[in-house]
């Protein structure tokens, strides 16, 4: 399966927010993590941008194979576990749940989550990265 440009951009991009969310919070614990709104403010972020990385990436494979539209972007997410090009879905639909809170019920986000999220799950993102770009 060949995909197109856009995608390759899109992946680089999710890398980049990667790379500099790690840079940002390295060395940063989970106290002052907590206590500062520009740290919760830039995690919650750089993790709901990450999030839609993906989904635009699902939706785009999905359309450029001709199997779509999706209703959802969890089903976007499954839809390409079934195509062959994730080997689970789980990891990545417990991420746009993530991002549905962050947009949805933004007045109610744990901080240990998303600090948790930010500092340990990361190479969650980067399967992803990896899985899209073995069929390239």
């Amino acid at each position: 399966m060949r995909y197109n440009g856009i995608i390759q951009r899109k992946l680089a991009l999710l890398n980049k927010q990667l790379v500099n969310l790690e840079e940002y919070l390295q060395g940063v614990g989970y106290a002052e993590f907590a206590a500062s709104w520009a740290h919760r403010a830039l995690a919650e972020r750089a993790l709901q941008v990450s999030v839609e990385i993906i989904i635009d990436v699902a939706v785009r494979i999905i359309s450029l194979d001709g199997k779509g539209p999706v209703s959802s972007a969890s089903e976007a997410i499954e839809c390409l576990a079934s195509m062959g090009v994730l080997k689970s879905a789980d990891p990545y639909v417990n991420m746009v749940r993530f991002r549905n809170v962050i947009v949805h019920q933004y007045e109610e986000i744990d901080p240990l989550i998303v600090y948790t999220l930010a500092t340990t799950k990361l190479t969650d993102f980067r399967k992803f990265i990896d899985e899209v770009s073995e069929l390239e």
